[in-house]
């Protein structure tokens, strides 16, 4: 898929370079005098680490601009009195101030110096810090950066955002992952090495809550990536930090965000971004990272339970399902990396291998999400299963895989051949729901007694999203038949 980006690059007021005070002696082609910042002392007020810049009281006619050097650079933070900053690291800094009037900005300015204490609270790693490679390989230039914005996936759009600190406004809503994407590339390579361990941070700040993605990864291999991460964060400023993660190999790297989970007119504003070496101190103490806890498995849907007496007569004529065994139709949404799976409709899946009333499908590469690797099993025309909604019916298989993984299961109303995708994806009758599967573990799933259920034919939806590489999972023994206890 061919891709367009927007680029803007910071739109800071340009200060010339300085030179002798003018004195306030420089006429403008209107005959306006610019003015001077000579003999105006800044007021600086300090207050833990945040400090607000002020001209001295009863000074008119003048508009300050101000230039910090936390970066060890001097560069534009602001204009305003009074204009406040937090300064995320301790130390003794200065800021240049400016002024202006309708005739322009001083050629000459004022500084004054302060210090500020280091933090209490913990702020991410020190992005100032002689170890951060991210920003060393940042300040030799950004221009490689590049985004894709594609809302709903409906067309991709422009997306425009600014250089450090990044900003970005995110229009329209978007419905899922990878819709909105910001590719952060230096133009310095980064390598990486399995042999270290390496410690991350930066500040996400957003007016509207929003789904968002990290992920470090090898610039030309999006599968070769240090750490990737999927995060609800609430409105306001979150500190995204990882810490002492194993190394990889790579040549150089990019770090990729995304807000595929956004709300329409969500603005962002990413900052601070550090990565090091785990072994090199930069003066703070990142906190462990806290897993969270499993979320628990879905409570049992209500309805009666199939009587443990009721015998599932698997290879007999009973079961419904043997009129599809050898001419099933099958629809999968198989994904290789991201979000990359075509819609395909076929009768011969390339990585499913059928034995009768067993199928076996094989996963060689590792999916992250769920919904990557769905696989619908559904009657071929001419072996419709159809229901009556004045019978009871049962449902049983068994599921088992060689890796622990999850299995998402559900019985579906066949929908007519005009849907889209061509998955045929009607009502559900019944859903098992996603579940966590022990490796080399069979696990039996019969279903509630199905009531009140009409329809021309049947739907069996799989879904083996988030399994891990080299994964083979097994389906057997699929039993639906009327239930008569």
């Amino acid at each position: 898929m061919k891709k367009f980006f927007a680029f803007l690059s910071i739109a800071a007021i340009v200060v010339a370079a300085c030179t002798k005070p003018n004195s306030g002696n420089s006429d403008t082609p209107g005959g306006n005098t610019l003015p001077s910042a000579a003999g105006i002392n800044p007021v600086v007020k300090v207050e833990g680490n945040v400090v607000t810049f002020s001209l001295p009281e009863g000074t008119t006619g003048l508009i300050p601009i101000w230039y910090t050097n936390e970066s060890g650079d001097f560069v534009f933070a602001g204009n305003g009195s009074p204009f406040t900053k937090t300064f995320f690291d301790g130390g003794t800094f200065k800021v240049r101030m400016y002024v202006s009037n309708s005739a322009g900005q001083s050629v000459d300015y004022s500084e004054a110096e302060f210090t500020v204490e280091v933090a209490k609270e913990w702020n991410g790693y020190n992005y100032n810090s002689e170890f951060n490679i991210w920003k060393k390989a940042e300040d030799t230039g950004m221009e490689d950066s590049y985004t894709y914005y594609n809302p709903g996936w409906a067309a991709e759009k422009n997306l425009a955002f600014t250089i450090n600190p990044y900003k970005l406004t995110l229009a329209d809503a978007c419905s899922d992952r990878w819709q909105a994407q910001l590719h952060l590339v230096p133009k310095t390579d980064i390598a990486l090495s399995s042999e270290k361990h390496y410690d991350f941070s930066c500040l996400i700040t957003l007016n509207k809550k929003a789904g968002v993605t990290v992920k470090l990864t090898e610039n030309g291999d999006d599968e070769n990536f240090l750490f990737l991460s999927l995060d609800d964060m609430e409105e306001g400023t979150t500190i995204y930090y990882q810490k002492d993660i194993t190394g990889i190999d790579a040549p150089k790297v990019k770090l990729v965000f995304d807000f595929g989970y956004c709300e329409a007119g969500t603005e962002v504003e990413i900052s601070r971004i550090t990565l090091k070496d785990h072994a090199n101190d930069d003066g703070t103490v990142a906190p462990d990272k806290v897993e969270p806890e499993p979320e628990p498995e879905p409570e049992p849907e209500t309805g009666d339970e199939v009587d443990p007496s009721f015998v599932f007569d698997v290879n007999g004529e009973a079961n419904l399902w043997k009129a599809a065994i050898g001419n099933e139709k099958f629809f999968y949404y198989h994904c290789t990396g991201g979000w990359n799976g075509t819609d395909t409709e076929t009768t011969e899946v390339p990585f499913l291998a059928k034995n009768g009333n067993s199928y076996v499908v094989s996963y060689a590469e590792a999916t992250t999400d769920q919904w990557q690797n769905q696989l619908f099993m559904f009657p071929n025309a001419g072996s419709y299963i159809p229901l009556d909604a004045e019978k009871k019916y049962a449902l049983r298989f068994s599921v088992s895989a060689n890796n622990a993984t999850h299995v998402f299961f559900k019985i579906a109303k066949f929908a007519p051949a005009d849907t889209e995708p061509a998955k045929h994806e009607g009502e559900t009758i019944w859903e098992w729901g996603r579940k966590s599967i022990e490796a080399n573990t069979e696990t039996t799933v019969t279903s509630k007694v199905i009531t009140g259920a009409a329809c021309d034919n049947i739907n069996l939806i799989f879904d083996f999203g988030g399994n891990p590489a080299n994964t083979e999972i097994t389906i057997k023994d699929i039993c639906l038949q009327e239930y008569n206890k």
